[in-house]
């Protein structure tokens, strides 16, 4: 979890924060200031359920339902570290002895529906700049290079979530993704938690829902969220990608000036990669929970040769309050009780 999302939970508990871990676990020591650890612990769980998710949606049977939920609550917690640390995270020894094997961590539940948490260790791939220092000849090596980078591989704990929604119509595989992990990656564990709940024998889930619909009535939609990044071809067949940090409360892509002039330019612009990012407060704090739907390009496989979108990357909730904000977002875009009936 960053310090940035880290931050909003713990001021939404009532702690007050200072400049990073360090100077808040220095201010509440010195502070004297008391904790209430269960708020945090529900507000972690939150988290682990829905927090950077790579997610997709496989439609079921609604009589298929109920034997599926029975599942997922009955569901043998694997007898191992990440379960008995819960929603902690394992410690150093142990995860640096992980495997990519997938262990049932706990069974949640809530209103809106019930799910299966996984654990698995994962090693990223991380940039790390090195000093000239660290070199025998940091001189020579400073008249060389302008910098040097290293990449080093340090393990992870992900939790990936099989949630099953209530009232909707489709079975949810939500990978944990964080940064520096390889798209393939990512593919790849929502491949062997499909084949995990495939060989329950209840439902068999196929191809997940094409969430390519959505894209465009995303864009389309002025007042639906502030488009910070999409990728389009125009009708030249020329490839942009505009991106617009959010450093103004009104910052948006879509009426951006140069944006504007440059689709007054030409015919029409495909966009096949666009993030959509909503922002409202509670009690001070500020949320902003987003999505991002990308395509590999402007054409593919699907319907009259348009491209196909897998899942969803699903980023900064909080709290479970943010992700099903955007799943309905999301669902009205992609008319997902259309997909799904």
């Amino acid at each position: 979890m960053s310090w940035t999302n880290a931050r909003k939970i713990l001021n939404a508990s009532g702690v007050s924060t200072s400049h990073g871990w360090d100077g808040t676990l220095k201010k509440i020591a010195e502070n004297g200031q008391e904790v209430d650890k269960g708020r945090l612990e529900d507000f972690l769980i939150e988290h682990i359920l829905c927090g950077e998710k790579f997610t997709k949606l496989y439609p079921i049977d609604p009589a298929k339902r109920a034997p599926l939920q029975q599942a997922i609550v009955s569901a043998t917690i694997s007898d191992c570290v990440a379960a008995k640390c819960y929603p902690f995270l394992i410690g150093e020894t142990d995860l640096l002895q992980g495997t990519g094997e997938f262990q049932i961590a706990n069974v949640e539940s809530n209103e809106d529906g019930v799910g299966l948490v996984l654990s698995s260790v994962f090693w990223v791939k991380k940039r790390e700049e090195i000093s000239f220092e660290d070199f025998d000849k940091p001189e020579e090596m400073r008249s060389r290079y302008d910098e040097v980078i290293g990449v080093v591989r340090e393990p992870i704990q992900l939790f990936h979530v099989v949630w099953l929604p209530h009232h909707r119509d489709f079975l949810e595989i939500r990978v944990d993704h964080p940064r520096g992990m390889a798209e393939a990656d990512v593919h790849g564990m929502h491949s062997a938690l499909k084949g995990i709940i495939n060989d329950w024998g209840i439902s068999a889930l196929e191809k997940p829902i094409n969430l390519f619909p959505a894209v465009r009535p995303f864009y389309d939609d002025g007042s639906e969220g502030t488009v910070t990044q999409m990728t389009f071809q125009t009708t030249t067949g020329g490839i942009k990608d505009e991106k617009l940090p959010r450093r103004r409360l009104d910052a948006d892509q879509r009426t951006e000036a140069y944006h504007v002039a440059g689709k007054e330019a030409v015919d029409a612009i495909a966009i096949y990669r666009i993030t959509v990012e909503w922002g409202f407060s509670e009690d001070n704090v500020t949320y902003t929970p987003s999505i991002t739907l990308a395509a590999s390009g402007p054409a593919g496989n699907g319907e009259n040769g348009l491209p196909t979108i897998s899942g969803a990357l699903i980023n900064n909730c909080m709290r479970a309050t943010d992700y099903e904000f955007v799943i309905d977002r999301l669902g009205k875009k992609a008319q997902l009780d259309l997909q799904c009936g």
